[in-house]
């Protein structure tokens, strides 16, 4: 959400490109940091309540972003934020492969759908007008509010006896060694490098340009809504051909319309963020896939580990740009983050050569 709404605080609150990059890299470390407290208490703790307390988070940091007079109030509003969504992840996911384990490609595609209609929200929430900013952040607490009072059940395997459980780094040890494992990290960074790099400073990028912002929020949303479809499709591919080969296929069209997308002149440029924003967020479900698919039925302890891994690396990377931006120009460092995807493709594209790879779909 600070993405679309910064053109519209960073003067009420006096802030440039830099603290951009810094509240980024400080919610994509609240949600690394998280994600490992979140995986580990799986194993112990009931599922749906983490998600209730990741709830609570949502709205605190809502409403003191929505609040802050300065940078630091803002900070600590994005924080709480990056603790909620740490909080959420491995459960949900989890939650999601074990309800229907015959189409997981299928399954988180359709759970990643929300996300799709959520940041699609998030981008128009840019013609709230600088007037009305902070009302964005007072009426999205609601609904954090209303997840903690009103929490679904599902079915969940019983925690693990303490005793049980087996040692988290022995239990790491042995996912690190599973290849679909290692090949679902390449196939998120590549997803997630383009979120906190080229879509995060999208509207910052346009409109300096001189392209309107209300014209970046609406191209950004049809873009999240875009992706909704894509996902499935998406998903599809993952059943019947394998996480490899989607994930190929899902990162050289990110590469090809990225840089098409910063090449062109700005006022045609802009018209591609649709299908840039549609397609690079649209692997999340195939690598979320490839990673159930890697790890055992209670599998927090994976997911949160792999997240705050995932999540670490785009926060250090969110940082580096923040540094980098005092040397180079954005549109550089842009057009210099689309080669992640081309590596990310490559690498899926040497996978499927290699006949030790295993099949990580469920029908062929």
């Amino acid at each position: 959400m600070i993405s679309p709404l910064f053109p519209l605080l960073r003067d009420d609150l006096q802030l440039g490109e830099s603290h951009q990059a810094a509240l980024l890299a400080v919610v994509a470390t609240g949600i690394a940091s998280f994600n490992v407290i979140s995986g580990a208490s799986t194993r112990l703790l009931n599922e749906r309540a983490i998600i209730r307390l990741a709830a609570v988070f949502l709205f605190i940091g809502m409403v003191i972003s929505g609040t802050a007079q300065s940078f630091g109030p803002l900070v600590v509003g994005q924080a709480c934020l990056g603790v909620a969504f740490g909080l959420f992840f491995p459960p949900a996911l989890a939650a999601v492969a074990r309800i229907s384990p015959d189409a997981p490609g299928r399954a988180i595609a359709i759970y990643g759908l929300a996300y799709s209609v959520g940041l699609a929200a998030a981008a128009m929430s840019a013609h709230a007008g600088q007037d009305h900013w902070r009302w964005v952040f007072m009426v999205t607490a609601i609904p954090g509010l209303a997840a903690f009072v009103w929490a679904p059940r599902w079915p969940e395997p019983e925690p693990e006896a303490e005793f049980a459980a087996p040692p988290l780094i022995a239990q790491l040890v042995e996912y690190g060694r599973t290849r679909t494992y290692r090949l679902a990290g390449f196939a998120s960074f590549g997803g997630i490098s383009m979120h906190y790099v080229v879509i995060g400073f999208a509207p910052v990028y346009f409109v300096a340009g001189g392209i309107d912002i209300r014209r970046v929020a609406i191209l950004l949303a049809a873009g999240r809504l875009l992706s909704a479809p894509v996902k499935l499709i998406a998903g599809s591919l993952y059943d019947r051909r394998g996480g490899p080969w989607a994930t190929r296929l899902m990162m050289w069209m990110t590469s090809a319309t990225g840089a098409l997308l910063i090449l062109l002149p700005a006022r045609i440029g802009v018209y591609l963020l649709v299908p840039f924003v549609g397609v690079a967020v649209s692997v999340l479900p195939v690598s979320n896939a490839m990673l159930v698919a890697a790890l055992p039925e209670r599998s927090g302890w994976g997911i949160g580990i792999f997240r705050a891994s995932l999540l670490g690396l785009a926060g250090l990377l969110a940082g580096c740009v923040s540094l980098l931006l005092q040397y180079f120009e954005l549109e550089a460092l842009m057009f210099a983050a689309l080669g992640i995807p081309a590596l990310v493709a490559l690498s899926m594209h040497r996978a499927l050569k290699d006949p030790r790879q295993p099949n990580t779909s469920t029908r062929m």
